[in-house]
């Protein structure tokens, strides 16, 4: 039995994490960038007009149409009916955390790879050294070049593996980052937008 089609099995399920990994990427990447900005933009509109008058409706104007979170939490906060301090409190807080979803979307699937690749690759490795050692059992070849070269093309898979986990692990991380600013935009703008009111 040739062992060779699960090590190569294992090696294309780790070129499709490394795809599903790219695309988690690419795309957050572009949230990120896309929210940071429109954050940055509403943050500073709300500081220069916080005694304006027409407050609410500019923002409706400028940010109803947001795809960035927090230009979504501050039009569904001004379109809210007028609420007392504590009724406002707390609907700000469920509007936060209704966006947390939005912030955290795929990121698991990044958590999964990072954990899931190394152990791929590993398997990869034993998959290919068994069937080094069964194919220089059967066949009796005494060779070492095919013998080293079989152990080489198994331990490619743990590197491979290693490889993809630190791809991972260094967006996630940068992207866990990024959650976190855009949370604290949030809720900076909402407290400056509440003391306003």
């Amino acid at each position: 039995m040739s062992y060779e089609w699960l090590h190569d099995l294992i090696m294309y399920l780790m070129l499709g994490m490394v795809l599903v990994a790219t695309y988690i990427i690419v795309e957050r990447m572009i949230f990120f960038g896309y929210a940071m900005k429109e954050g940055k933009n509403l943050a500073t509109f709300i500081n220069s007009h916080l005694h304006d008058q027409r407050l609410h409706q500019e923002v409706r104007d400028l940010f109803g149409n947001s795809r960035g979170p927090q230009g979504q939490v501050m039009c569904e906060i001004i379109n809210a009916a007028p609420m007392s301090h504590d009724a406002t409190e707390f609907f700000v807080q469920s509007v936060y955390v209704a966006k947390q979803s939005q912030l955290t979307k795929r990121l698991w699937l990044l958590d999964t790879i990072v954990t899931l690749s190394p152990l791929m690759g590993l398997l990869g490795t034993i998959m290919g050294i068994i069937d080094a050692f069964h194919s220089l059992a059967t066949h009796g070849n005494s060779d070492p070049t095919a013998v080293s070269r079989g152990i080489g093309t198994a331990l490619f898979a743990t590197g491979l593996g290693i490889s993809i986990a630190l791809y991972s692990m260094t967006f996630f991380n940068y992207f866990g980052e990024k959650v976190e600013q855009i949370n604290s935009q949030i809720k900076l703008i909402s407290l400056k937008f509440l003391s306003s009111k």
